[in-house]
């Protein structure tokens, strides 16, 4: 194959790439795209982690650790909101209190009680603490949070758009004020 060929060849399969990854991300705007960023880096390291079989805490603790500073810095620059930031910061805060070790059980209450919390309030389900079954749904919950922050940087516009057409309907209430 001639140089020029190759060349060519490299330049398609980026521009598909490209293309592909703005068809995939299709609400990911200036305002939202850290956002992204910051659910990618996270899903990376449950990927990381599934390929491995297992946590390594050693290397965790780092990454959360990096990720909540960038998460921080982007709500300071105003380029995540903050129900987004709370939010995120609530699932690495989840993330982090049940991967560390717990050896003499001070926390085992606090840390149930706040898993049992999180859960049915993702999942809408009620738990009764510990066990495998507590960890399965906890593990569902973590996941549905990350989707229910995409589906939410996704739709960020179409709630302010909704957001004003309800107050155009909702003059009057201003209006009495």
């Amino acid at each position: 194959m001639s140089e020029r060929f190759k060349s060519a060849q490299g330049l398609i399969i980026f521009f598909c790439f490209i293309m592909m990854l703005s068809l995939a991300l299709p609400g990911q705007t200036a305002a939202n795209k850290g956002g992204y960023a910051l659910l990618d880096n996270l899903t990376q390291i449950f990927q990381e982690a599934s390929q491995a079989g297992k946590f390594d805490l050693e290397k965790i603790n780092p990454l959360l650790k990096n990720l909540m500073t960038e998460a921080r810095q982007l709500h300071e620059q105003k380029q995540i909101d903050r129900p987004f930031f709370f939010r995120y910061q609530r699932l690495l805060g989840m993330i982090k209190m049940t991967s560390a070790p717990d050896p003499d059980g001070i926390l085992v209450p606090i840390i149930e009680n706040e898993k049992a919390s999180f859960i049915k309030e993702v999942l809408g389900e009620e738990v009764k603490t510990g066990g495998p079954e507590t960890m399965r749904l906890l593990a569902q919950a973590i996941r549905d949070e990350i989707i229910n922050l995409r589906i939410y940087l996704d739709n960020r516009e179409k709630k302010e758009k909704l957001i004003k057409e309800w107050n155009e309907k909702m003059s009057w209430i201003e209006d009495k004020k």
